[in-house]
């Protein structure tokens, strides 16, 4: 395993993620070990570091698939990291509501309530801003 890319993926994770993000991998590295590294140096320091579309479009691209799998908890930590790289809220309900008729409206509507309740307690949540 690369420390290089290790390094480089705790990096972008933290700051998509923020110390609260960073604190939950870090609890699944203690199940495992092997799990919370992958999730460090392949998710993130591997296809995240990929120099051809840029975080925040990567962001948004995971919050539509999160919805499309009725993954509200994603959904909610895609948020947290869009905004944090740089999604206005206006990007972020646009890329959702685009999904209604794809993936369904009951899905695309709890993601949108899902959005809206980050964006309304991001500012307040120290813990969700990059690390």
């Amino acid at each position: 395993m690369s420390d290089e890319r290790y390094e480089q993926g705790r990096k972008i994770a933290g700051k998509a993620l923020g110390s609260e993000g960073l604190k939950r991998i870090d609890g699944l590295g203690e199940i495992s070990p092997v799990q919370g590294r992958a999730i460090f140096e392949y998710c993130y320091g591997t296809l995240w570091a990929q120099p051809l579309v840029d975080i925040k479009i990567k962001e948004l691209i995971l919050i539509a698939v999160c919805a499309a799998q009725g993954e509200y908890e994603a959904v909610e930590r895609q948020v947290r990291g869009a905004l944090n790289y740089g999604a206005t809220r206006e990007e972020i309900i646009e890329v959702l509501t685009m999904c209604g008729p794809y993936i369904g409206y009951p899905r695309t509507n709890a993601s949108l309530r899902t959005a809206q309740k980050v964006i309304d307690e991001y500012p307040k949540q120290q813990g969700w801003k990059p690390a």
